[in-house]
């Protein structure tokens, strides 16, 4: 880097793998950005990607400044967007997946917003595009899955937890309460590291905002919306949160699969179809989790929440 070339305050970063296509339209809409009053980089964190990205990446790296990559071939989000998170020089991260587009103010309400607020990190708005918001037959589906993300909340939200998206983090968080857990999310234990992030950022005294103004713009990929992709997502929830919560059997698993099987019964009684789905997401997650603590126990290992 030049020697008068300004530190860069925001640190984006995208990790990526195998979404070449959609990866480019990211990259365009990053091209459409409305910068904000200070620098910024661009670094997308490669997991080990076997079709077009690298040559994206080589690309885009070379047609501007302030862009770069890393490869992480080791299978593991966690894992790439630390190595990205190492690599970058931002007092705020700010991150979003490769199926999205930003819009315009992206990261001017990004920066706006932490001027004002003292929030340890802070959610971005998810929106669905304009055509499927439009369209009775896709939007059901939408909502009846709800396996692809959509946050449009009230400004100034208080939040409990974060969705990868995109979210916002102070660089001092990441000191404070540390990186991604590289046992979970995509490429390990299923889902949920940003939520497990969340957790500990609350454990520390942190709070977590919402950004209502700084939205992106999320891809439908319609392979999402069926009956196999549901079940198969809830699955590597229950996977990826028994990984860090441990949850007890008796105490937490068995109750809440009664909990859940009992809103599934009620829910389709009555007909409504979203709640029914949320009960029968609840139903798998909570199942697989117990199927993993049973295997414990199978082992001769001490079933319960790890300390």
């Amino acid at each position: 880097m030049a020697a008068d070339t300004p530190a860069p305050t925001i640190s984006v970063i995208v990790p990526t793998r195998d979404r070449a296509r959609s990866l480019k339209l990211l990259l365009d809409s990053f091209d459409g950005l409305e910068a904000p009053p200070v620098p910024y980089e661009i670094i997308v964190a490669d997991n080990g990607s076997a079709d077009d990205t690298p040559r994206i990446l080589a690309d885009w790296r070379a047609a501007g400044p302030n862009r770069d990559f890393v490869r992480v071939a080791e299978p593991g989000k966690s894992r790439a967007v630390n190595a990205a998170i190492a690599r970058s020089r931002g007092e705020l991260i700010a991150m979003c997946d490769d199926d999205v587009e930003v819009e315009p103010r992206w990261l001017a309400e990004i920066w706006d917003y932490f001027q004002s607020h003292d929030c340890a990190a802070a959610q971005g708005s998810v929106v669905w595009p304009d055509e499927a918001m439009r369209d009775p037959e896709l939007y059901a589906l939408l909502d009846r899955y709800r396996t692809i993300v959509h946050l449009d909340l009230p400004p100034d939200t208080v939040r409990t937890k974060l969705t990868g998206a995109n979210m916002t983090v102070r660089r001092h968080t990441f000191a404070v309460v540390g990186t991604f857990n590289e046992a979970i999310g995509p490429g390990a234990a299923g889902l949920s590291e940003d939520n497990e992030l969340a957790d500990r950022i609350l454990r520390h005294g942190g709070w977590i905002g919402y950004m209502a103004k700084a939205r992106v713009v999320h891809e439908i990929d319609r392979a999402r919306l069926t009956e196999s992709y549901f079940k198969e997502y809830h699955r590597r929830q229950g996977r990826s949160r028994y990984a860090y919560k441990h949850n007890g059997i008796f105490s937490s698993i068995l109750p809440n699969m009664a909990k859940a099987a009992g809103h599934y019964v009620l829910y389709t009684v009555t007909g409504n179809t979203r709640r029914r789905y949320r009960a029968k997401g609840r139903y798998f997650h909570y199942r697989v989790m117990l199927e993993l603590a049973l295997a414990e126990r199978g082992r001769g290992e001490p079933a319960g929440r790890r300390t």
